[in-house]
């Protein structure tokens, strides 16, 4: 296991609730540049900045750029923003999520809510920093729930196939871990890591607008995910909280991650 150190430059998605909001405050005393993204305009989150603040190391900076992702243009601002304050990043982390919509629901590019913020926005964001990802580690925040979906590969953003809100989240995260299977093996340079992690069944807003269940506090997910950032050398690696584990066959298999991002390229050349 290697320490993060400092100064590393940290780019988290999806920090200020849940899960992410305790990543936030987990990473911080390990962050040179700690740069957050989230939904809400900076105004809104001003004391959780400066509760992250407060954590960091000294003479470390924080960033903060807000970008909803229903809008694919805001996650390639966000490269921009990204890419306007660093000129490396060491650890890129895609934990920005959404539940499934309650019904279907199209954006404006035309692709099914939950799949685009889940998965698209997520590979717009990672391709559009990779080249500063030189050494660094990509974690991808994926959810047990894909082990049960199925890639409909011939209808991406589900208009034929039947809707559920936790059919549709399932269908992202399992985009998202096969994704990351794709790109362990397409890495630009050996140095780079990829990896999707489960962090675990955790009480959040997330959780409770699909299942009625209970789980663990944000901060065990997100001691689980400081873990496994914290980790090198397991490319390619899914991990159920700390543990390797098997994904979704769909997710290992060679065919299928290229189909995936050959329509993936399609998708976002729009």
């Amino acid at each position: 296991m290697r320490d993060l150190g400092v100064p590393s430059s940290i780019v988290l998605t999806g920090a200020t609730t849940g899960i992410g909001r305790a990543t936030a405050l987990a990473l911080a005393g390990k962050a040179g540049h700690l740069i957050l993204h989230g939904l809400e305009p900076q105004s809104q989150v001003t004391d959780l900045l400066a509760e992250v603040r407060a954590a960091l190391p000294a003479g470390a900076t924080l960033s903060y750029f807000a970008a909803d992702f229903s809008e694919l243009v805001a996650a390639e601002r966000l490269v921009s923003h990204v890419r306007g304050v660093t000129e490396r990043v060491d650890l890129l982390v895609n934990n920005a999520a959404r539940p499934g919509a309650p019904t279907r629901t199209v954006t404006d590019t035309g692709y099914e809510l939950t799949f685009q913020t889940n998965y698209l926005a997520p590979v717009v964001l990672t391709s559009g920093l990779l080249d500063l990802i030189g050494t660094g580690r990509i974690v991808n925040v994926a959810s047990a729930t894909h082990l049960s979906a199925s890639l409909h590969l011939d209808d991406l953003t589900l208009a034929r196939h039947g809707y559920s809100p936790s059919a549709a989240y399932a269908h992202s995260k399992l985009a998202l871990v096969t994704y990351s299977c794709w790109l362990a093996s397409h890495r630009p340079s050996p140095a780079i890591d990829v990896v999707s992690v489960h962090p675990g069944v955790i009480a959040t807003d997330l959780l409770h607008a699909m299942f009625a269940v209970g789980g663990d506090p944000p901060e065990h997910a997100a001691a689980n995910l400081e873990y496994v950032a914290s980790l090198r050398g397991d490319n390619g690696t899914y991990y159920d909280e700390r543990s390797p584990a098997q994904p979704n066959p769909e997710a290992t298999d060679p065919a299928t991650q290229d189909q995936l991002h050959a329509a993936t390229v399609d998708l976002l050349a729009y």
